[in-house]
């Protein structure tokens, strides 16, 4: 399906050129958005449902860069710099020092999925002590913000530990540590993999803006982007034993 080759076009684009509010820009983004939701259509028609996500997951891509073009140049060059860095830990404490600006945040954490088990193991954090690090080691189930975020393959959002039925489990840590609410966004790589999570805390109740997760989506996915090519220069063991903290 050819309309289906505007993601792979759009792939590059996103390396390339930072999107801005040209007039000839502009008129790209809206046809590869139009073109990739056509074949979303197609392949779902034809039952290739991993493809349509996929080309929906392009298309999202295009639609923020029309509705957020300052962001999106900002998003771009940070995810640029990232790419420059070739150890995996400071890369990741380099994306959460961002990820914790974007989301108005002082506390937060980046893990990486182990690829066989899919367990999601901490790489970098910040303002979390020794208890919570310990508790938090490995994540394996679906109470958690972050293993639910990726059971579901979607941001979650927890409002309020205390008063959240599934988080019950992990209220007495919260508590000791100092948050009252979490988001958590799942890192994807182009293939639809899950590599990792990006989680961010907050010491009240609160519910991040639409517009704050809807950045901090798309800062997800361009992290993704770099850390499946790191990943994929290490032997998947050197992953799955790695229980290093990093950014305190």
């Amino acid at each position: 399906m050819r309309d289906y080759e505007a993601g792979r076009w759009y792939e590059d684009f996103a390396w390339g050129e930072v999107p801005g509010t040209d007039r000839r820009v502009r008129i790209v983004l809206e046809n590869t958005e139009t073109a990739l939701r056509r074949s979303a259509a197609r392949l779902r028609e034809c039952g290739q449902e991993h493809r349509a996500r996929r080309a929906e997951r392009f298309a999202a891509w295009a639609r923020f860069d029309l509705d957020e073009p300052l962001a999106a140049q900002q998003l771009y060059v940070v995810a640029s710099g990232l790419r420059h860095i070739r150890r995996l830990e400071p890369l990741a404490g380099q994306a959460l020092d961002k990820l914790l600006s974007l989301a108005r945040a002082d506390r937060g954490n980046v893990q990486l999925a182990d690829p066989a088990s899919g367990a999601l193991r901490i790489i970098a954090q910040h303002g979390f002590g020794a208890e919570f690090l310990d508790h938090f080691a490995v994540v394996d189930d679906d109470r958690s913000a972050c293993g639910r975020a990726a059971r579901r393959g979607a941001q979650l959002v927890i409002t309020d530990v205390i008063t959240d039925q599934g988080f019950e489990p992990h209220r007495e840590i919260a508590a000791v540590s100092g948050f009252r609410a979490v988001q958590s966004t799942p890192l994807v790589d182009k293939a639809g993999h899950l590599v990792g999570m990006i989680s961010t805390h907050y010491p009240r109740p609160y519910d991040p803006p639409a517009r704050d997760m809807r950045i901090i989506g798309r800062y997800a996915d361009l992290l993704a982007q770099v850390l499946a090519s790191r990943l994929s220069a290490v032997p998947p063991a050197a992953v799955a034993s790695s229980t290093a903290w990093f950014g305190t």
